[in-house]
């Protein structure tokens, strides 16, 4: 079962956690994400190191005049409601991914690893009744196939 496997009590972050303190808890906690949560933990989405890279590359490969000129325009031509897009994002809500898979804990490691393997992802939240309990990520997966290969665990497991 995932329950068996996960990281409980994940690192998680808040809408509104500025992208900077986000790579920092991933950098510091070495994972590959976070599940963006509200203040009862329900799931609002994910941020990926592959999230804050795509914004760093588009900071750094275009040059930007000036964030004022720059904020004037996109106020002034856009419609009221919409959102900048994920390059441009500060914050969690502006930069993570909304439409996430996520996992049941008491699903088989198969499940997890389906969706990662057909979605590329690096990990999952595993939500039970609304609510973000944990993560599974590809190690945790990966660190399941180690100990089934492992003879001294295939043979605990038979004698």
């Amino acid at each position: 079962m995932i329950r068996d496997l996960m990281t409980p009590d994940p690192v998680t972050v808040h809408p509104d956690v500025p992208v900077e303190d986000i790579a920092q808890l991933l950098l510091a906690h070495r994972i590959n994400g976070v599940p963006v949560v509200d203040e009862n933990r329900r799931l609002l989405g994910v941020v990926t190191a592959a999230d804050l890279i795509y914004r760093a590359a588009d900071e750094r490969f275009e040059p930007r005049e000036s964030l004022w000129k720059e904020n004037f325009w996109v106020s002034f031509l856009n419609p009221e409601g919409t959102h900048p897009s994920k390059a441009e994002g500060r914050t969690a809500a502006e930069v993570m991914t909304s439409k996430v898979h996520s996992v049941a804990p008491d699903a088989p490691p198969s499940a997890a690893a389906r969706l990662m393997t057909d979605y590329r992802l690096t990990m999952l939240p595993v939500v039970e009744a609304g609510t973000v309990i944990g993560v599974i990520s590809r190690r945790d997966l990966l660190g399941r196939l180690h100990a089934l290969e492992n003879p001294l665990r295939r043979e605990e497991r038979e004698g």
